[in-house]
């Protein structure tokens, strides 16, 4: 009796110090009412994507306040090299082209191959030719101009440089159109034929609007009352691509202490897996995160909550790829937007603040993989405590929201909260609980689950894997701004 007293009281110091790191579990001197199961042993080597918008140039370029180029200085080959080492070290896994260089790489590209090659990610170029080629595609065939078979062995042609280099193995795909009207689809669903006849493993990138876009802006025509569901399921109508990306930003704010989210978030992702379900041939859903500021709204990263809410917000909502908006600042202004000069590079190539807020949200994401890429998403589960009409309003009749689940019985939380439910091949659920409020407000949150059945939970909080004990099936979780845990009872 007395070793067992023992250790039930190491059991409970085990939790007490598990707790300072920001998780706790019901413990006392009687113990858990359920004996935890065999311990799972997940072993999954698979990486999370993270993609970027505004890369590196192979030159730093000069801008005047109205964007216009006043000058610039090139890069010598050990700091272009470096530079993609930063990324690297950021947790990116797909680098693309500097802003000057987005869409025609010209010899950059071979050069940002090589480097991209040499620090272990991979690459997505631009390529002008190759793009004009392509949108020209459909016309030129149905004219008789060329054949499709002669329009294939064109873009082959353009292609060899860089899929016959010794480090084609680096190329992701290349840039071929950022947030297109519907009536570009037609035009871009047949280039995406030729393009894959010719490079059937290399990724035909484009960009879809959020669901903030106004109908002019989805269907490219004035007057038009276009919705973006029906923008969105033209898309996947024409497009046979193995994926489907878009940009929705959510950190508002004015001035040092303004602070907002924007409301549809998450019914963004909501409406993509929608339509991936739907459709049933299980695309990737690639999304892109805010990580400087712009325009009247959208404010800088101010903490790493900032950059780890979104990134787990995506996570837990089944995203298998995001893209970080921006790695390094666009001119001062584009001709259609005003941007700050606090990307994770600023203009000059220096590292800022949000440099190491995504770096430590990039990190979580991965930690989490190891677990995570042994599960399928499968939906998830809302705690509304304040929002009825924003964010979780909109999901009110998604069949994405599970509200009741065989394991996790109840979800309750003292501010706004949901949780991503994964299964793996056997049967067993995952769970990603996310503390949902504006990350800019610093609001801690306390998350308590019912796992009936079980005594057990392994728990992924902050990049770190704790066991912890249940008492009657019942874990809490103390998430401060910005965390989530990824939670897997047994």
């Amino acid at each position: 009796m007395r070793k067992r007293f023992t250790t039930i009281l190491l059991a409970c110091s085990m939790l007490l110090l598990s707790a300072t790191g920001g998780f706790m579990a019901g413990c006392d001197k009687k113990g858990s009412d359920i004996e935890p199961g065999e311990l799972p042993v997940y072993n999954s080597d698979k990486k999370f994507e993270v993609g970027m918008w505004v890369g590196i140039s192979d030159k730093i370029v000069e801008y005047d306040d109205s964007g216009k180029k006043t000058g610039e200085r090139p890069l010598t080959d050990a700091e272009f090299l470096a530079h993609y080492q930063e990324i690297a070290d950021a947790g990116f896994t797909i680098a693309f082209p500097g802003y000057d260089v987005m869409l025609d790489g010209g010899a950059y590209n071979l050069k940002a191959l090589e480097a991209a090659h040499k620090v272990g990610i991979r690459q997505m170029l631009g390529d002008d030719q190759l793009r004009q080629l392509l949108f020209n595609a459909k016309t030129r065939v149905e004219a008789g101009v060329v054949t499709r078979k002669e329009c294939v062995d064109e873009v082959k042609d353009v292609l060899k440089k860089y899929t016959e280099s010794e480090y084609a193995s680096a190329l992701c795909g290349f840039m071929i159109k950022d947030e297109p009207g519907a009536d570009m689809f037609d035009m871009l669903s047949f280039a995406e034929g030729i393009f894959h006849e010719a490079a059937p493993e290399l990724m035909f990138y484009v960009n879809m609007f959020p669901v903030i876009a106004d109908p002019y802006q989805l269907s490219g025509v004035a007057g038009s009352t276009v919705r973006y569901r029906d923008y969105l399921q033209r898309w996947f109508n024409k497009m046979q691509d193995s994926y489907v990306s878009y940009d929705h930003y959510p950190l508002y704010g004015s001035g040092i202490d303004g602070t907002s989210f924007e409301k549809s978030f998450l019914y963004n992702m909501d409406i993509m897996q929608q339509l991936i379900a739907d459709e049933g041939k299980d695309r990737e859903l690639w999304t892109f995160l805010q990580s400087i500021s712009f325009g009247a709204k959208n404010r800088e990263l101010r903490s790493k909550a900032d950059a780890s809410m979104q990134a787990l917000s995506a996570v837990a909502y089944g995203v298998d790829c995001i893209q970080w908006f921006c790695y390094t600042c666009p001119p001062p202004n584009d001709g259609a937007t005003q941007f700050g000069n606090d990307a994770l590079l600023n203009r000059n190539y220096e590292k800022t603040a949000a440099y190491d807020y995504v770096q430590a949200a990039n990190r979580e994401v991965q930690a989490l993989m190891p677990y995570l890429g042994n599960f399928d998403w499968k939906g998830v589960m809302l705690s509304k405590v304040y929002d009825d009409v924003e964010n979780f309003g909109f999901l009110e009749d998604s069949p994405n929201v599970i509200t009741s689940d065989k394991t996790l019985t109840s979800f309750k939380s003292k501010e706004d909260a949901f949780a991503g439910v994964f299964e793996d091949k056997d049967g067993k659920r995952g769970y990603l609980a996310v503390n949902f409020t504006d990350p800019g407000k610093n609001i801690s949150n306390t998350v308590t689950m019912t796992l009936s059945g079980f005594g057990g939970a392994i728990v992924v909080k902050n990049g770190e894997t704790s066991t912890v004990r249940l008492k009657s099936g019942t874990l809490t979780l103390d998430l401060k701004a910005g965390e989530g845990a990824l939670v897997i009872p047994y």
